[in-house]
């Protein structure tokens, strides 16, 4: 706020932002200039200690999202060549039938695969609570791995008929890997595939 009216202190948002006056006539500069008019319209804030975390915790993005990605397209490889795992979706892999596309328009594949287990729903039941490493989440994670079956999460309120008709199949655990030592995730993926009974 500006320490003379009830105004938001423009200038110090637009220095924030990076953004120029001048350039509020540019392509770029225009779409980034009418998001921070309709932030000041509607003078949208968030508190000081949130604004400190997301501007602390942006500095170090690019080394987690590095480090997911490393750790899931390791993890993808030892998957698919698991003999309980019947088959595993991520594009970093050559198998998956979008892998081309994925090459050439990505510089890493991501931090989310997800695989499906020899022995249906019964498989999946057994298999999750024998992880020690990954949190049993409906949600995409942070920097903990998170894993979780679509048939009980995010797909719940579909029928089983509805699901292996978008393609997911009963088995499917959605596996959201963290910035955790990769060999530690894949001795534990191993170690529970392998008490299946």
């Amino acid at each position: 706020m500006n320490s003379s009216s009830n105004e938001p202190d423009k200038s110090g948002l637009l220095r924030e932002l990076r953004i120029d006056p001048a350039q509020r006539d540019e392509p770029v500069g225009r779409g980034r200039w009418r998001l921070v008019l309709f932030a000041l319209l509607l003078c949208l804030a968030i508190a000081a200690v949130a604004a400190y975390l997301l501007l602390r915790g942006m500095k170090t993005l690019h080394l987690r999202i590095r480090q997911q990605n490393e750790n899931a397209l390791q993890i993808a490889r030892f998957l698919e060549s698991h003999p309980r795992v019947a088959k595993v979706f991520y594009p970093g892999l050559p198998s998956h039938r979008n892998h081309a596309i994925a090459r050439r328009q990505m510089s890493g594949f991501g931090g989310v695969l997800s695989f499906a287990l020899d022995g249906g729903f019964e498989a999946v039941k057994s298999f999750l609570p024998r992880l020690r490493y990954a949190n049993l989440a409906a949600n995409l994670g942070a920097v903990e791995t998170v894993a979780g079956p679509p048939a009980t999460t995010s797909h719940v309120e579909s029928t089983p008929e509805e699901r292996a008709a978008s393609g997911i199949p009963e088995a499917l655990i959605r596996y959201s890997v963290g910035i955790e030592d990769a060999e530690d995730l894949i001795a534990d993926l191993r170690q529970a595939l392998e008490s299946l009974p």
